[in-house]
């Protein structure tokens, strides 16, 4: 991805409506309530969120870089947020997620709210901790707003009351209605409470899952129906019903989400990659619509073709690709979470820094677990020499937070962390827009997903194995040099030396871990001197 400086954007005072979503539960979001927003919350809001999603934010803060006043850069900034609410809820803010454009009509909040508050610096440019949370406080306003919108809605289309109170069988078929409008994207239409019912009625026959769906709306709300005061829901409580189906709904789209890992996990040559044809043939014999054309999954860097005729799909980055989200409302997706995320989180609350020595992220890294990864292991010597690479680039440190780090953890967690493509090579486009910009779907059709399976020269038996050149798990995964940094204007791409120059850390290093994570933590001090001496030597005449 790349961290560039966007420009400062002069915005009307005027309240611009622009709206983020459609159907008769579509909830536009006016600049005014944004503004409104984020006024009340850097004035220090009464309700005690600023001070929790302070302590939520605190060990991302501390790991990023930051300018000479301890502040966070702008991309840094974003980078914060979208970390946030990805962790906490699975909420993909649109806007905020890597290579977002913020001119397309539903992604302009994010920008619009970080511009006032750059607008109220007067021009410093950084951001505290305080006026991060502040930003955050402000979306979740936001969101909170367009849910109530959409419940009210809700009411309005069944002829109800907002001032009313509802039975518990009223309360439940309102809020039955929000939420089959929430997923499916808010498009549901009616313009009576007949229509509206029969609406609901056709969506629960027809929507894939919809007996899991009711089951976890059921469990999920249980309570507030237990405690909700036997049979009189004011408008409120319907309203904190629907707040808790989009804050907890991840939990239910989770487990949706290892289904899918797991059954691609199936099918992978390489590691983290499914062949093209496999993807396909997976497709055409099972419930899962394996169907995305080859150049829709290149445009949002879900496909890898670094090896020549065996176009693959990458695992995790098909897995976080829009292709798989929920649009459930006009300011954010729920998609599957970046497992990486969670492990990056780890590393920088033992770090607590921008960067760290080479030896300490190794020693970290080889005690880190993960879904498909068992810890301790010992980090193979491509692993370390690719780490040392990056420190000798860097000053004998590795920054947490640049490009090349990310494609290390790639190597190092291929099945949970995204290859990070270059900088504008990739956008996360939905369906809907690529549509748009390329006036065809985004699927193949059933003939040319046969035609692929059936022209496919790679073909073989599970009990065989790939043949060679096909995917087979021993070959190496694609590496790029090219360097970028948070918040830096460009991407910093330096020149690369000869592995072999690296050699000596690199060896040194595998050595010191030969007795794995606990070994290393009895290296002695010296020889990692010694190491970061010598890489900075070489980096220095690099």
């Amino acid at each position: 991805m790349k961290f560039s400086m966007v420009l400062f954007l002069a915005l009307s005072a005027s309240a611009v409506v622009r709206s983020t979503a459609s159907g008769f539960l579509a909830a536009p979001v006016s600049e005014q309530d944004a503004a409104g927003s984020l006024a009340l919350e850097l004035a220090g809001a009464p309700d005690g969120r600023l001070a929790a999603l302070q302590d939520a934010l605190r060990p991302t803060f501390a790991a990023l870089p930051k300018d000479a006043a301890g502040e966070l850069g702008h991309q840094a900034v974003r980078y914060a947020l979208h970390r946030l609410f990805v962790q906490q809820r699975g909420w993909y803010i649109k806007g905020l997620e890597p290579g977002a454009d913020a001119a397309n009509a539903s992604e302009w909040v994010p920008s619009f709210l970080q511009s006032r508050l750059e607008q109220r610096s007067l021009g410093r440019g950084g951001a505290s901790l305080r006026e991060l949370a502040a930003l955050a406080a402000a979306l979740e306003d936001l969101i909170a707003k367009e849910t109530s919108d959409r419940v009210a809605r809700a009411y309005g289309v069944l002829a109800r009351a907002t001032s009313a109170s509802l039975s518990k069988e009223d309360a439940l078929e309102t809020i039955s209605i929000y939420y089959a409008g929430f997923l499916d994207g808010g498009d549901l239409s009616a313009g009576s409470p007949q229509e509206a019912r029969r609406e609901l009625e056709s969506f629960t026959k027809n929507y894939v899952g919809w007996a899991e769906a009711e089951a976890w709306l059921t469990d999920t709300l249980a309570p507030h129906f237990a405690s909700g005061g036997g049979d009189a829901y004011s408008f409120d409580q319907v309203v904190q019903m629907a707040k808790v189906i989009g804050e907890r709904y991840h939990t239910l789209n989770d487990l949706e989400c290892r289904s899918l890992k797991g059954t691609m996990g199936e099918l992978e040559g390489r590691a983290g990659r499914v062949r093209l044809p496999a993807f396909y043939r997976k497709g055409l014999y099972s419930h899962w619509q394996f169907d995305e054309r080859p150049e829709y999954l290149r445009f949002v860097g879900a496909l890898d073709e670094s090896e020549p005729g065996s176009p693959a799909v990458i695992l995790p980055n098909y897995l976080s690709a829009r292709t798989n989200c929920l649009e459930a409302s006009g300011l954010y997706a729920l998609c599957c979470r970046n497992e990486c995320e969670d492990l990056l989180g780890h590393l920088e609350k033992q770090v607590g820094a921008p960067s760290a020595p080479e030896l300490e992220v190794a020693r970290l890294v080889a005690a880190l677990p993960s879904d498909t990864v068992e810890a301790p292991r010992f980090l193979s010597s491509a692993l370390l020499g690719r780490l040392s690479e990056i420190a000798a680039g860097n000053g004998g440190v590795v920054p947490l937070h640049g490009r090349l780090f990310a494609q290390w953890m790639h190597h190092a967690f291929p099945r949970e962390c995204p290859y990070p493509h270059e900088a504008g090579t990739t956008s996360p486009q939905t369906p809907d827009e690529w549509l748009q910009r390329m006036g065809e779907t985004h699927k193949l059709s059933l003939e040319e997903r046969r035609r692929t399976v059936e022209e496919d020269t790679c073909a073989f038996e599970p009990e065989f194995g790939p043949a060679a050149g096909c995917g087979g798990g021993g070959e190496e995964l694609p590496w790029s040099s090219t360097e970028e940094l948070l918040d830096e204007a460009t991407g910093r791409q330096r020149p690369r030396l000869p592995l072999w120059l690296f050699a000596p850390c690199g060896l040194l290093a595998a050595v010191l871990l030969r007795g794995g994570a606990a070994g290393l933590a009895k290296r002695p001090a010296a020889p990692s001197s010694l190491c970061s001496d010598l890489c900075a030597s070489i980096d220095k005449y690099a």
